[in-house]
């Protein structure tokens, strides 16, 4: 296994040799030795994760897979770090990633690029629209005033924005209105289960119980549109 000291790390997605992912918060010094470890939680979504640390020679380490030698580690560049992951990060008594600040052009505000129809399962899919729909319906409003793709990867893209923002609208007012108000709290105010426990007077674990409830229940609605026209909006 050849060590990798000298590799710049930041804070985002990794994905393991093994395909599984990681979010990287930081890095962190042993006072006594200067030893350098790296902080993160496994998976997309840090509600309720453990954070765990692994030493930075052991996480710039190359591996043998098949015969090859690979990074353990590959860093995720287009895998977008939501608000909502933001705030979870910020409440587990950590510092989110610095980020540059918007640009203007002219009047209209400059978005980070955004793929559609990535998620490689039906609940993934439903987080995915859920704690992007603040910023999804920003896009959407400034693609039609200003009759360009604005932060969507051209007209294929901006065809599955509206689609999407359309349907899950639509799912809230009709067959998952039971969920419209917390969803509309939740992921448009942009509360988190913190703030929106403390305001209801009711404790965390219920928020985090309720909150999941909920996109198990939009996935499954995500499942039965796919199912009804016949086609698959999944990561192909």
């Amino acid at each position: 296994m050849v060590k990798g000291k000298n590799k710049r790390l930041f804070a985002g997605y990794y994905k393991k040799y093994d395909n599984s992912l990681i979010y990287v918060v930081t890095l962190v010094t042993d006072v006594d030795t200067g030893a350098e470890s790296v902080i993160f939680h496994e998976g997309v979504y840090a509600e309720n994760v453990t954070f765990k640390s692994m030493s930075r020679e052991s996480f710039c380490e190359t591996v043998e897979v098949d015969g090859e030698l690979v990074d353990k580690f590959i860093r995720q560049t287009n895998m977008k770090i939501t608000e909502a992951h933001d705030t979870n990060i910020i409440e587990a008594g950590f510092n989110p990633p610095m980020k540059k600040p918007k640009k203007e052009d002219g009047d209209i505000e400059v978005f980070d690029g955004r793929m559609f129809r990535c998620s490689p399962d039906y609940v993934s899919y439903a987080k995915d629209l859920l704690e992007n729909y603040r910023v999804d319906i920003k896009r959407y409003k400034l693609c039609v005033q200003y009759g360009r793709y604005i932060g969507v990867p051209g007209k294929e893209g901006s065809r599955c924005l509206k689609e999407d923002i359309t349907f899950l609208r639509d799912c809230f007012k009709t067959v998952l209105v039971e969920y419209h108000q917390f969803m509309k709290e939740r992921y448009l105010e942009g509360k988190s289960i913190r703030k929106y426990a403390d305001e209801h007077g009711i404790n965390r674990g219920s928020v985090v119980y309720l909150n999941q409830k909920m996109i198990n229940a939009f996935a499954d609605e995500l499942r039965k549109r796919d199912e009804s026209d016949g086609i698959c909006r999944l990561r192909n």
